[in-house]
């Protein structure tokens, strides 16, 4: 190697470390804070709360970032659907009974097929989730009191899990050469474990630790191997959740006017129709917020690049739904440097 490509190579290696700084010098300050706030944290060792996605509310000119879960005094029903196997119902036993042996202090109510808060169903191809196929999905809502009754700075007011759809494929996404296997049990009872993490209140994903909350695709399987060979199950992270109040409130701030004034427009007009809610979602790329009328039509708004705004919530965007938008007139949106309301 000459001296020319060798410095190069160093300038390489050193860009590199110094990037890996950076990404630990991001993720543990959070930490950190996490822990200041909410001491109870320091229970649990090698918990990694700081890396969910919070979910997020923006309104009255603030952006408040806050953790939500079930209530853990009753069973929470699940929904087995009817189609699934003898395997696949194996599967959702031995994911459930882990969970309750984690020391979240949850048990789950077990229901054959129909409507409940909780409720798994099986697509017999991967998901077509993002730019690949994935082997489970979960979306869940989180319902809190009206926004006009919203205030106490430390906690949002009346906040809870009250739904969760998870959807486990049936086989794997075709590989180079275009060919698809089924999960094997490993890998299905591991994936049933992940998204019930996501169901239980951890949105987003850890970047390592011991928990199935990461993103790590190959320790699903070893997760979902281990506790159908019937090793011990714990997850320090999700125990972590569990410990803090639904509705602990990670962070609030100020932001531009204009920031919150779709939100805070919806909110007044879905309280004065008496519409359900408000509910909140958050997932890898984007948040939502919504209502629902007596229908069942739901009236949204959509907080993009979320990673980004959980990151700077001052650079919070807030995008509205057609039906929504329908319901805002436009001349009436706040500009940027403008305050008040319509």
């Amino acid at each position: 190697m000459d001296r020319r490509s060798a410095l190069r190579a160093r300038r390489r290696i050193f860009g590199l470390a110094a990037a890996s700084l950076l990404v630990a010098a991001c993720a543990e300050p959070r930490a950190g804070v996490l822990e200041t706030r909410f001491p109870a944290l320091r229970d649990f060792p090698g918990q990694r709360l700081a890396e969910a996605h919070p979910f997020v509310l923006p309104s009255g000119g603030r952006v408040v970032q806050f953790f939500c879960r079930w209530p853990s005094d009753t069973p929470l029903p699940v929904s087995v659907p009817l189609d699934a196997t003898e395997a696949e119902r194996r599967a959702i036993d031995v994911a459930l009974r882990a969970w309750e042996g984690a020391g979240l202090g949850v048990r789950f109510l077990v229901l054959e097929g129909g409507p409940a808060p909780i409720e798994i169903r099986f697509e017999d191809e991967a998901l077509a989730i993002g730019a690949g196929g994935d082997m489970g999905n979960a979306v869940v809502d989180c319902q809190m009191a009206p926004l006009s009754q919203q205030t106490d700075p430390g906690a949002v007011r009346e906040a809870r899990l009250v739904r969760a759809r998870l959807r486990i494929a049936r086989q794997t996404a075709p590989s180079w050469q275009g060919k698809a296997r089924p999960l094997t049990a490993a890998e299905q009872t591991g994936t049933l474990l992940h998204e019930l993490g996501h169901a239980l209140g951890f949105q987003g994903h850890a970047r390592r630790g011991d928990t199935v909350m990461v993103r790590e695709v190959e320790r699903i399987p070893r997760v979902g191997a281990a506790v159908l060979a019937g090793e011990g199950f714990a997850d320090p992270t999700l125990r972590a959740l569990y410990r803090l109040p639904s509705g602990a409130v990670v962070s609030s701030t100020p932001v531009e006017a204009w920031r919150t004034d779709l939100v805070d427009r919806m909110a007044r007009l879905a309280e004065g129709a008496a519409l359900d809610g408000p509910f909140a979602r958050v997932g890898e790329s984007a948040a939502r917020i919504f209502w629902r009328d007596p229908q069942g039509a739901e009236y949204g708004l959509v907080v993009i690049q979320i990673a980004e705004a959980i990151r700077r919530p001052e650079t919070t965007r807030v995008v509205p739904e057609p039906r929504a938008r329908r319901a805002l007139p436009r001349r009436n949106d706040l500009r940027p440097g403008q305050s008040g309301r319509e």
